[in-house]
């Protein structure tokens, strides 16, 4: 176990799951590739449950090669957007062993949705199926569902998620209409059932009346071979650029020793999007900002 104990993941699923089992649990210290690798050596583990960040650390640690993970059956991430390349980097190390994107909501009491290892790489950017008992729609502003493809904000069914937040009664109420609770999550569903996300309501930036999704942008950057980790934030419009109202912000954690300039990323988005989704502002930095389950802090980037 890589993930703090208090995230959902570890909570609600995989420790009650494994003292029902009757399955050990090895719990890392510190999120070190070094230790996750002598852990695993050490008492055989078969899954190994993480955040993206961190596999991402795994597949560029030089002690990967010579590591002992024979024993690991089953590589599970969640918590943010998986990089194709880091995915491609694991199917690479770790060709016999099952990948699995899983999703899910403190709310929903963790996982609602699995992208099963025959996918890992075909639809990398998938959460995958809606697990049984699973009741979703995606709804545009008028709560009307949407068609397939289109992108609309993600509900779930009442009976899906929890009862109340503690010590703050009627807050969860906040978010229910007609029965459905309504998550904030931008997502479009293929014809096929597959679900992708398109980032957070709140993290939709709008550039002269046009919607731009945060997290495309930030895909298309991760393409650039010189970029480790990026985060893509809205910020006003100044100046003469203030009619626009808002502009795209990227902030990029370069790989270790490249070269890497504004105008390299600018030139790589203009390939793949269009001129207003291009970020107008582009910061490095060495490190993203982030909580204790490794997910990006984003106010402290605008």
């Amino acid at each position: 176990l890589a993930i703090p104990a208090f995230a959902p993941t570890a909570a609600y699923s995989l420790l009650p799951s494994c003292a029902y089992l009757g399955s050990p649990v090895v719990i890392a210290s510190h999120p070190y590739p070094a230790e996750f690798f002598g852990l695993i050596d050490a008492h055989r583990c078969t899954t190994f449950i993480g955040v993206p960040t961190m596999l991402h650390m795994v597949t560029h640690d030089p002690q990967l090669a010579h590591a002992d993970l024979s024993s690991l059956r089953l590589i599970a991430y969640s918590g943010s957007p998986m990089p194709v390349r880091t995915i491609s980097s694991l199917r690479e190390r770790f060709p016999t062993v099952a990948l699995h994107n899983f999703f899910g909501l403190t709310e929903t009491i963790s996982m609602t949705h699995v992208l099963p290892s025959a996918d890992a790489l075909q639809r990398a950017d998938s959460i995958g199926k809606a697990l049984p008992e699973i009741h979703t729609r995606i709804v545009d502003e008028d709560g009307v569902e949407v068609p397939p493809s289109s992108v609309g904000e993600l509900c779930f069914r009442r009976d899906n998620v929890i009862s109340g937040y503690w010590r703050d009664e009627g807050r969860l109420e906040e978010a229910i209409c007609d029965g459905w609770f309504h998550t904030g999550d931008l997502a479009s569903c293929d014809e096929d059932g597959y679900f992708y996300l398109h980032g957070r309501k709140k993290d939709m930036i709008i550039v002269a009346g046009q919607n731009v999704y945060a997290l495309e942008v930030e895909k298309v950057i991760l393409g650039c071979p010189q970029v480790r980790e990026v985060a893509v934030v809205g910020i006003p419009a100044t100046g003469v650029r203030a009619p626009l109202g808002e502009l795209v912000k990227a902030v990029v954690v370069p790989q270790p020793e490249e070269q890497l300039s504004e105008q390299d990323v600018k030139r790589h988005c203009s390939r793949h999007l269009p001129s207003y989704k291009v970020p107008q502002v582009v910061e490095f930095r060495e490190q993203l900002p982030r909580n204790a389950v490794g997910k990006i802090l984003k106010r402290e980037l605008a």
